[in-house]
């Protein structure tokens, strides 16, 4: 299995979170059977980099139906400073990923990128689904 990469660096949504958490989104059966089925003897970087990818574009799917939904749920007055948390933390998502990607870590460049994108989107859905 590959290393997980989690940054600390999170940006709070302006909004209260409700008493009763969401049920926390993980990674997905599909990512968890991609990486069980990496060969470690052949190109494991090259494997272990699809299955991130793969796994980030599912998670984008409901990051994205997670934000809508929570837009439907806010007051008028929220939607402005929700807009411009999001935008903030998509900023910040890059630019820790981009650091992260350089850092001398193992497996090392795009697999650690592709890795931490695919941590702080899962953080961010999951932050998304507590609010309000």
């Amino acid at each position: 299995m590959a290393p997980r990469h989690t940054a600390a660096l999170l940006l709070a949504l302006p909004l209260l979170s409700s008493p009763a958490q969401a049920e926390k989104i993980k990674e997905t059966p599909l990512f968890q059977a991609c990486m069980d089925n990496v060969d470690f003897g052949a190109m494991k970087n090259a494997q272990w980099l699809v299955c991130y990818k793969d796994e980030l574009a599912r998670q984008d799917k409901v990051l994205n139906a997670e934000y809508r939904a929570l837009q439907g749920r806010i007051p008028p007055e929220a939607k402005e400073p929700l807009v411009k948390a999001q935008r903030a933390w998509i900023a910040s998502r890059e630019a820790w990923c981009k650091l992260e990607q350089e850092l001398p870590n193992a497996p090392g460049g795009e697999v650690n990128y592709q890795a931490c994108m695919l941590d702080q989107t899962i953080i961010q859905i999951n932050k998304l689904k507590d609010v309000f």
